[in-house]
């Protein structure tokens, strides 16, 4: 694995060669976490007409030893990120970005630094009231990233993904005879009464794929940005929605640290988003894309769970969070029935 001091390295060299500044340093160089690359917040100092001018980036780079497809895939977050600026929908600025791993043995982009607290991570205890208005501003950013035209920008995004493919990629995952039987109780039913009752003509449009409260910048004045869209797709927008519904319901979870403490309830959160939106939003396809929420979370959270234990990919993270599988599976089916 590439030592810290390496990347380091690469990107005194690579900073040189890009801003054309022979003298420019990196430092203050920072892990962030993640799950699907590893991320690095640092420090450009380079000659500018008033001295030095300095400035704060992050660096994203595609896993070692993993082909670049699907969450690994940096380089399509980075375009997804690129095809939004101009739109109301905040992201970090994207300042350079490649498949060609001259640079860093691997795919890679590099943003610039956002400011922003993580409501669900506690970094700062906000109140009901500010948490309120930052739910109302999430959804409405929601609404916003839902109607951007995505046909337009499909060289970034690709084509859009039916829920019969998302129920596939799905299958893919919980039909492994490797994961822990424990995890995956109920998943079997919640699985088939999602196929019997699918919607049959969803909202098409961008997607950002894992839109909750660890994956917004919050500061006193709103969003600052949305990251981490590395299951960014076009598809059913209520997928979003179904998400951040999940992550705001306690009754989904053993362990609630994922649920900021005075988020609005789902009821609440949906209603907001009809207020937003300019298409119809029915209860029948709110409830049915909670529980597909539920599911696809449980169905994630099992076969990550299996991974750590096997020792591909160590994160004990997952231990905790899949005490909430069977319960995630169980409630699907409350909501759906």
């Amino acid at each position: 694995m590439t030592s810290d001091a390496e990347i380091e390295r690469q990107l005194t060299a690579f900073m040189r060669s890009s801003t054309g500044d022979p003298s420019a340093q990196v430092g203050a160089l920072t892990a962030l976490p993640g799950h699907a690359g590893l991320s690095y917040s640092f420090e450009l100092a380079r000659a500018s007409a008033g001295g030095v001018a300095r400035e704060r980036l992050v660096l994203r780079l595609a896993p070692e030893g993993v082909r670049p497809s699907g969450p690994a895939d940096v380089v399509k977050q980075a375009r997804i990120m690129k095809s939004l600026e101009g739109t109301r929908v905040p992201v970090p600025p994207v300042r350079w970005l490649d498949d060609d791993p001259a640079a860093f043995g691997r795919p890679y982009f590099i943003v610039g630094f956002v400011a922003g607290d993580k409501l669900a991570l506690g970094e700062r205890e906000y109140s009901p009231a500010e948490q309120h208005r930052f739910a109302s501003a999430a959804v409405q950013t929601l609404a916003d990233l839902h109607a951007v035209p995505w046909t337009p920008r499909r060289a970034a995004w690709g084509e859009p993904l039916t829920l019969d493919q998302e129920m596939r990629r799905l299958d893919a995952l919980l039909d492994r005879d490797t994961l822990i039987p424990g995890t995956t109780v109920g998943a079997d039913e919640l699985r088939a009464r999602l196929r019997a009752t699918m919607p049959a003509a969803p909202q098409i449009g961008c997607v950002h794929g894992d839109f909750q409260w660890s994956n917004a910048l919050f500061t006193d004045g709103g969003i600052n940005a949305v990251i981490d869209w590395e299951l960014a797709q076009v598809g059913a927008v209520l997928i979003d929605l179904g998400w951040l519904m999940l992550f705001s319901d306690r009754a989904s979870w053993v362990e609630t640290s994922l649920v900021p403490t005075h988020i609005p309830p789902p009821e609440a959160l949906a209603a907001m988003y009809r207020e937003a939106v300019a298409w119809p939003v029915t209860e029948a396809d709110v409830r049915w894309f909670r529980a597909f929420a539920g599911y696809r979370f449980g169905v994630i959270t099992a076969f990550n769970l299996m991974l750590h234990r096997r020792g591909k990919r160590l994160d004990p993270t997952w231990e905790e969070i899949a005490l909430s599988a069977p319960l995630l599976f169980a409630h699907g089916r409350e909501l759906i029935d």
